[in-house]
């Protein structure tokens, strides 16, 4: 990806299915899995530790305000990206979830999320699942 002045910190990797894909491929692409912008927030906390630290380790002077001030300079860029990245993942989740509830719904024609939400957590492929034993149910199929 080219260099975006206005999403420059993240990398922003994952290909989701269209629109017109069938849920059940798109939760198996992982379209509605963990969202990727925490994956890299981790990564970019872990760079800054590392810039910190080395720029901790890399001082030669003997004032420890100054040898503070250096360490957090050298990793205030990769802390500003995981921030940035935290608050994209958040957003995103927020997104990717209420656009899973909306096609199950779709998809089934009832909601079942709020009775779900109660229960033990399950796998996307197991709440499919679920939606299909409850569809046929309500229909009256055997299970």
């Amino acid at each position: 990806m080219a260099y975006n002045k206005y999403r420059w910190w993240t990398k922003n990797k994952r290909k989701e299915l269209p629109e017109t894909a069938h849920l059940y491929d798109k939760i198996l692409n992982g379209d509605f899995n963990y969202s990727h912008y925490y994956t890299e927030a981790e990564e970019a906390r872990r760079q800054a530790s590392l810039r910190f630290n080395s720029a901790w380790d890399a001082y030669r002077g003997n004032n420890e305000a100054n040898r503070l001030s250096a360490a957090l300079d050298a990793g205030r860029m990769f802390r500003v990206k995981a921030l940035k990245l935290m608050e994209e993942g958040h957003k995103h989740e927020v997104t990717m979830l209420h656009k899973l509830r909306t096609e199950l719904k779709e998809n089934f024609g009832f909601d079942l999320w709020d009775d779900i939400m109660n229960q033990e957590p399950m796998e996307l492929e197991d709440l499919y699942d679920y939606y299909c034993q409850e569809y046929m149910r309500k229909r009256g199929m055997d299970v």
